[in-house]
């Protein structure tokens, strides 16, 4: 091989090693980049509702077969719960959309505030006077008449499979939801939900779903969740009996399940809880099995 021939081949080489390097040393920058989440994206809205600002957070199936509608999963408190379930909902779990419904901001003290007005439906004595609460109504309004038209002309969405998630005051809101209005979902999963605030108001709407589920007007799911640590007050009890009523009025078309996730409190709760939706979602998209053999 000739000296020139030599030459030629080490700038080849030395030409195509500097991508390479210039590559790696862009793939981490001094001062870091965001993470994304795969097949996620945001939406800013202010609401007609109420006035409020809202960021909804999107995210769409694993491998998602463009000819199939798939079930909707609305996370109330989404800046804290989209993330995690959207990440492990993955093809071989729960192929499903998910919905974070959540706020334009990274302050997570902004997030407690706002989440205080938006998850209660009225205020009580003990709430401070500088913050603002009472504003589910118009919270679930947003969500209802707002939101789902949104996406609906976006995303291959099955309206028949309409999930809502709360936890804490989420999950007061999404019981309020369901006692309001129990058809605009199919699924309801309540977590650790504050049913006692102000002298268990939520319960007032108990009455009326009663008698449409007993009536046979309506077909649900419903997960009632609770952390086995969580035995400060009456969250425990409040979960436990709120799940046996409900279980009681109509099992062939109401299905009510009930767990207590041992170990966890109030906080190591929320993404044990997140396990058990996913499984309860998944357990609803499952196949029926296959009709029996005839011998």
């Amino acid at each position: 091989m000739t000296p020139p021939f030599r030459a030629v081949l080490a700038s080849l080489a030395l030409a195509s090693a500097l991508p390479l390097f210039a590559a790696e040393t862009a793939i981490a920058p001094p001062d870091g980049a965001p993470v994304p989440i795969a097949r996620a994206k945001q939406y800013d809205f202010t609401a007609k509702s109420n006035g409020r600002q809202y960021r909804v957070f999107v995210s769409t199936p694993f491998r998602a077969d463009p000819a199939k509608k798939y079930p909707v999963v609305y996370l109330l408190d989404g800046n804290w719960y989209f993330g995690p379930a959207s990440i492990n909902a993955t093809e071989s779990t729960v192929p499903a959309i998910f919905v974070g419904i959540g706020y334009p901001t990274d302050d997570n003290s902004v997030y407690g505030s706002r989440r205080g007005y938006d998850l209660t439906i009225s205020r009580e004595a003990a709430d401070k006077d500088d913050t603002a609460h009472g504003g589910a109504p118009g919270f679930l309004k947003f969500i209802n008449e707002e939101v789902k038209p949104f996406l609906a002309a976006r995303y291959a969405i099955d309206p028949a499979k309409q999930i809502l998630y709360g936890k804490s005051l989420g999950g007061l809101a999404a019981l309020h939801q369901m006692f309001s209005d129990p058809t605009a979902f199919s699924t309801y999963i309540i977590v650790s939900p504050a049913i006692s605030r102000n002298n268990n108001e939520v319960l007032k709407g108990e009455a009326e779903f009663a008698r449409r589920a007993k009536a046979g007007e309506l077909n649900l799911r419903i997960l009632v969740t609770v952390g086995g640590l969580e035995t400060n007050g009456s969250m425990i009890p409040n979960a436990s009996e709120l799940a046996k009523r409900l279980g009681e009025l109509n099992p062939e078309k109401v299905k009510v399940t009930y767990n207590v996730i041992p170990d966890e409190n109030h906080v190591l709760v929320s993404l044990g809880s997140l396990g058990r939706a996913l499984g309860f979602i998944k357990a609803d998209n499952a196949p029926p099995p296959a009709p029996a053999a005839v011998k």
